[in-house]
């Protein structure tokens, strides 16, 4: 009984910063990253989750390997399985890599590694950790976490295998309850990777079913209930040395029947719009919904006519998603308040907007009277210590249910928004917004990295810009391209767009 609990032990514990010679033949030092956030479904549904971890290093038959349990800033573990527990607070992608980076540290120059991270795709960094991370003033911080992980992993230069485990469609990463990039993943194997990530590598890689020198798959999907059955191939596939078979195959089996398939169907099959890399560009003026159609005789704005893709019509009937640019309605002037009671200078401030209000009270500091100053400079030192949720729960408040509300809390939870940019932007910037007909109808706001369904296409947002012709500008990326055997998935969009005889990838969505 004592042997076997030693072996098993043995068997679990991570290897040490040693010299590529210590471990002959073993390859790159395997770094598994391992998302131990209570988001996270188990490794494997018929096992318990420190044994199904345990497990999953018995792929490496000896292989040299470091584990890193990553939560929070706070909650990152090296090489304590006993700490695989899923009971994270946070998810924080960058300092998960930043310990990657110590670990590599310790070994001698010249170490080959290869990191292996297990997650959800779900970016969730806690505020407080990032306190002293130097953040610009107002900006996001799961953006700017984002940014800063594609900055270090670039920093690195080391490969980055991922495997997503969860509830994960075919065609992307969906943003569930709570908010997933369904770039990152791919922005981060990239930016690691280089071109061996790029679309067509890893599409071959993924037919092969295998790793070859240039041939690389990168990205693995494991659905809950396939645990370690999905895992183990795709570690042992990850850890295994590479060669160029795969590559052998692909210039033996698919460059010569591939670019006579070409040279007969590309002209019919991938002329038409859209294909791999397209982008669309629709054009918005503020509150005037824009009704979007797909598939239809169409002039295209840059000449010439389509069929395929987005167009415009003139009503919602026969629509498959109407999109509009829109200010919340968010009432501001105290409607609904009893301001019966306020001083003069307090019923003076309560109707004025945010930018008058503070244009006002910049009056009063310049050239006020003595009270005035006085009153100005209590309440901005009350609204900046004014509590943000209580704030937003006050203005939201409806006009037939303001009457037992303080008309003073109102003013103050007002004045709050003059030194809070983020809740500024939360209530009062318009956003897009898009409802969607049919069988997949839904309404949700359109920010960048949404992913979202017009018809039968998938797109991801890329951008929501002011510009154009118009008040602003929504980009929308083609993540999903129904076509006969996917070929404007794979195919190069360098390629497609020398076939359609365009420049660009971009098109202004018209009527």
């Amino acid at each position: 009984m004592l042997a076997t609990l030693w072996l098993a032990l043995l068997a679990a514990t991570p290897s040490p910063a040693v010299t590529p010679a210590a471990v002959p033949g073993a390859g790159a030092v395997t770094l598994f990253l391992v998302d131990n956030s209570a988001s996270l479904p188990p490794l494997d549904p018929e096992e318990k989750r420190v044994e199904a971890l345990e497990r999953m290093f018995t792929f490496l038959q000896g292989q040299a390997y470091r584990l890193v349990l990553f939560g929070g800033r706070h909650e990152v573990f090296v090489d304590d399985v006993q700490r695989y527990r899923n009971n994270g607070q946070w998810t924080d992608f960058y300092f998960a890599f930043l310990k990657a980076k110590d670990l590599i540290a310790t070994y001698p120059k010249g170490t080959e590694f290869k990191i292996v991270m297990l997650t959800d795709a779900i970016v969730d960094p806690g505020p407080s950790d990032w306190l002293d991370m130097d953040v610009p003033l107002g900006a996001d911080i799961r953006r700017y976490s984002i940014q800063r992980t594609l900055e270090l992993l670039r920093e690195l230069k080391v490969p980055l295998y991922v495997i997503l485990v969860g509830n994960l469609p075919e065609h992307g990463i969906e943003p569930g309850d709570r908010e997933r990039s369904p770039s990152f993943v791919l922005d981060m194997v990239r930016t690691a990777n280089g071109a061996e990530a790029a679309p067509l590598a890893q599409s071959l890689a993924s037919f092969f079913k295998d790793d070859g020198l240039l041939l690389k798959k990168f990205v693995y999907r494991v659905a809950p209930h396939e645990g370690m059955k999905r895992i183990e191939p795709a570690v042992r596939r990850i850890v295994a040395p590479a060669s160029a078979g795969v590559e052998l195959k692909f210039l033996s089996s698919l460059i010569l029947p591939l670019s006579l398939f070409v040279l007969l169907l590309l002209g019919i099959l991938v002329r038409s719009f859209p294909g791999a890399g397209d982008v669309e560009i629709v054009e918005l003026s503020t509150g005037s919904p824009v009704h979007l159609v797909v598939d239809r005789m169409h002039n295209v704005d840059s000449g010439g006519w389509g069929t395929t893709g987005l167009s415009l019509s003139q009503d919602a009937k026969g629509a498959a998603a109407s999109v509009t640019y829109q200010a919340p309605a968010l009432e501001l002037g105290g409607m609904g308040l009893d301001g019966d009671s306020l001083d003069a200078t307090s019923k003076r401030l309560l109707p004025l907007g945010i930018d008058e209000l503070g244009k006002v009270l910049q009056e009063i500091d310049a050239s006020g009277s003595k009270e005035e100053k006085i009153y100005a400079l209590n309440l901005d030192y009350v609204a900046r210590n004014f509590d943000a949720a209580q704030a937003e729960k006050i203005l939201h408040t409806p006009p037939a249910e303001r009457r037992s509300l303080p008309a003073l809390d109102f003013l103050r939870a007002k004045a709050h928004l003059l030194t809070n940019a983020e809740l500024r932007r939360k209530l009062l910037e318009p956003r897009v917004q898009l409802v969607g007909y049919g069988k997949d109808a839904e309404r949700k706001d359109l920010l960048p990295g949404t992913l979202v369904r017009v018809g039968h296409y998938g797109f991801v947002v890329k951008d929501v810009a002011k510009g154009g012709r118009k008040d602003v500008r929504l980009v929308l990326y083609y993540d999903r391209i129904p076509s006969l055997l996917g070929l404007k998935n794979w195919l190069p969009d360098g390629l497609q767009r020398v076939v359609r005889m365009r420049g660009t990838t971009q098109r202004v969505v018209s009527g």
